[in-house]
């Protein structure tokens, strides 16, 4: 929803609900207001000038204010109520000086030569300009005059959505119109699915959201205070003239004993965002800030209290009132789009925050996915129609492929589904859930059309989120271009700098395009500083293997040898699948003692069972060692499973990596699994790439 759109569809606030206890609006630097034309005429706010050609026309500074605001929302009618509120408050005297600046801007547009009439006075209603606006040399999307109203003031309210949308609103949404409109323009521009542009980590407008600190004993209230943070960066994330923060990077810094440029420094962002809520019986109190971070200067800062069960119902008339004294001295963010939350249940509500926490979190803890999955879950069953918690549901589900979460393969794929599916059904322009869905269509249904498709939708709505970026770089690796996928990687990253997770994906892709020193480089450093779980060295070691080069093998071997034998004193329940295979895996890649002891115990065990987990790692080793048939009906179930291409860190030979044996290449079965669907599209687009690793040979 656009910032004039939003003054016009506004719906009349109950005051009773939510008290607002003190707002400041700070000065900004003259370097920050926006210039913009009026016609042919160009305007400089900072300056307080109107000039055509060599002529300057000045005007006073409140008086360019007013110009300022009702260029805002140009062919709009706003209310004198609007701009005495905005602008001069309670001043004394207020209505008598919006007359008169309204006159001496009229005045001194005449003087300029500007088309009459430039303002017009709607009887009863307040004023509109009718001149277009262009802002930094791009038309504005609200730029033209509107047509002639009707009086309604829903004349141009756009059509209602299908379903019933829940979203999250009220505060999240006040405080993401207020650092929205306290930016300038930073474009990030990417066409679907076209390779990934490099973001620059030094971009001249961006933020970090902040956990909200929590001032109560109450242990929910982290939650609560970290997920208002989460979705207001997700709601800054759908703006293209922001660069925002991934939510690891950013949740890592923390709150507490903040230095602004210190931080600023770090995650090269020149905005912050803190705020804390305290929670007293009922009543929730929460205070939010904008600082700039080279000198820690507060922008905005707001407060307000509220009943915990009207989280939602957060009035109107304070976003509009944030966005005006924001947007009138730096004109950007006119694009926020602010959904109407109202009515999620607030039981759903706390339980979906803490479903965010813990998706977060999901490689700290070995619980931490099932945690997250249970809270969600447990969201939609307080309120079933609750878009962003069907779309959590279906988020952990596509990162936990091959955990313990997916024993049961077929179920927890239609889970995985149906919870996707109904979070589009309820919020069609619910970016989490588009993105989840390009992941979804290209690991486990093998549908690229599909996911192009969920792709564009993501990168419309929310194009500097990291989850799209993500998206995009498992888009372009199933198409077979490594290049453009490792550009994408990179944009995320630079999304989410401190994301230990994103940096071994990355090295990954860079052992398919062959650079190994780089790759391994990585894991070498996540391995030194611990950056995640010991898990990691199962894939690590993997990715030693497949260099083929001794040095990094060798350096690995101890390691994956310490690593099996912790895993070795864990119960069954903690473990995925596929640990069952390691061992056999490891003998075999690494030449220890027991390589013959293990492979007997794989044949038996494949006799016994059909595993299908993490099938690109270890495949092409079993494939020498089981009867053909037995393999071949593996990689046909891991079809049907979904698990060919589901494993991030399956260095899959089909990308290049760890190939399959000639046989396998060339037998029948293996030709015919290219026939099923989705197969053959995704071949085409391989040969398009000029890549023909892992496909099937005559």
């Amino acid at each position: 929803m656009s910032f004039g759109a939003a003054l016009v569809w506004g719906k009349p606030g109950r005051c009773g609900r939510i008290r607002k206890k003190k707002a400041f609006f700070l000065p900004t630097e003259p370097s920050q207001f926006s210039r913009f034309l009026l016609g042919d005429l160009r305007v400089e706010p900072d300056r307080n000038v109107l000039l055509k050609g060599d002529q300057e026309f000045r005007l006073e500074p409140r008086v360019m204010d007013v110009l300022c605001t009702l260029a805002a929302t140009p062919g709009r009618v706003v209310s004198r109520a609007e701009l005495i509120n905005t602008l001069w408050s309670s001043e004394f005297g207020a209505d008598e000086a919006l007359t008169r600046a309204i006159s001496l801007i009229r005045k001194t547009l005449r003087a300029a030569g500007a088309p009459e009439p430039a303002i017009e006075t709607i009887k009863k209603r307040g004023y509109r300009l009718l001149l277009p606006v262009e802002r930094e040399g791009v038309v504005d999307s609200r730029s033209q005059p509107a047509a002639p109203e009707t009086g309604r003031a829903d004349a141009v309210a756009p059509p209602a959505k299908s379903g019933r949308k829940r979203r999250l609103g009220g505060l999240v949404l006040v405080i993401a119109s207020a650092v929205t409109l306290a930016t300038a323009a930073f474009l990030l521009r990417e066409q679907s699915p076209a390779p990934s542009e490099a973001l620059s980590p030094t971009a001249p407008v961006s933020v970090v959201v902040l956990p909200f600190e929590s001032l109560s004993t109450n242990e929910g209230d982290a939650y609560f205070g970290a997920g208002i943070a989460e979705e207001l960066l997700n709601s800054l994330a759908r703006l293209r003239d922001l660069r925002v923060v991934g939510r690891t990077s950013a949740f890592a810094s923390g709150n507490a004993e903040l230095d602004p440029k210190a931080l600023g420094e770090r995650l090269s962002v020149d905005h912050i965002v803190t705020g804390s809520v305290r929670r007293d019986g009922v009543r929730l109190r929460i205070s939010a800030q904008l600082l700039r971070s080279n000198d820690g200067l507060q922008v905005w800062t707001n407060r307000y209290e509220l009943d915990a069960g009207d989280l939602f119902a957060v009035e109107d008339e304070i976003v509009l009132e944030i966005a005006q004294a924001l947007q009138v001295r730096l004109g950007v963010g006119g694009e926020a789009n602010r959904n109407d939350g109202r009515g999620v249940d607030p039981l759903a509500y706390e339980q979906y925050l803490q479903g965010l926490y813990f998706l977060g979190a999901r490689m700290q803890r070995d619980d931490n996915r099932a945690k997250a999955l249970a809270a969600f879950q447990q969201a939609v069953a307080f309120d079933p129609e609750f878009a962003d918690a069907w779309a959590g549901v279906g988020t952990v589900a596509v990162y936990s492929v091959g955990s313990p979460l997916s024993r049961d393969r077929s179920a927890f794929r239609q889970m995985t589904e149906e919870a996707l599916q109904r979070a589009i059904e309820l919020d069609p322009d619910n970016p989490r859930a588009h993105a989840a869905l390009v992941i979804f269509n290209l690991t486990q249904v093998i549908d690229v059309g599909a996911a192009r498709q969920h792709l564009a939708r993501a990168q419309a709505l929310a194009p500097n989120a990291a989850p799209t970026h993500y998206a995009t770089m498992l888009f372009h690796r199933a198409r077979g271009d490594a290049s453009a996928a490792l550009a994408a990687m990179d944009r995320t990253i630079v999304l989410d700098p401190l994301d230990a997770i994103l940096k071994l994906v990355r090295a990954s892709v860079l052992i398919e395009m062959g650079r190994n020193e780089e790759a391994m480089a990585a894991y070498e450093d996540c391995y030194l500083t611990k950056c995640l779980g010991e898990g990691f060295v199962a894939f690590a070691s993997a990715a030693a293997v497949f260099t083929g080069e001794a040095q990094y093998r060798e350096r690995w071997q101890d390691r994956v040898n310490a690593f099996e034998a912790h895993i070795e004193a864990l119960p069954a329940s903690k473990l995925p699948i596929v640990a069952r295979l390691m061992p056999a895996f490891t003998a075999i890649r690494y030449g220890r003692g027991d390589r013959a002891e293990q492979i007997e115990r794989i044949r038996q065990l494949f006799e016994e069972q059909r595993i299908t987990d993490t099938i690109g790692i270890w495949g092409p080793t079993f494939a020498e060692y089981l009867p053909e048939d037995t393999f071949m009906d593996v990689l046909h179930l891991a079809y049907e499973r979904g698990d060919l291409f589901s494993a991030t860190f399956a260095l899959s030979p089909m990308y290049g990596v760890n190939p399959y044996p000639q046989w396998v290449l060339e037998h029948p079965r293996y030709r015919e699994l290219w026939e099923k669907p989705g197969m053959r599209e995704l071949a085409k687009e391989w040969r398009r790439a000029g890549r023909f690793d892992g496909l099937p040979r005559q």
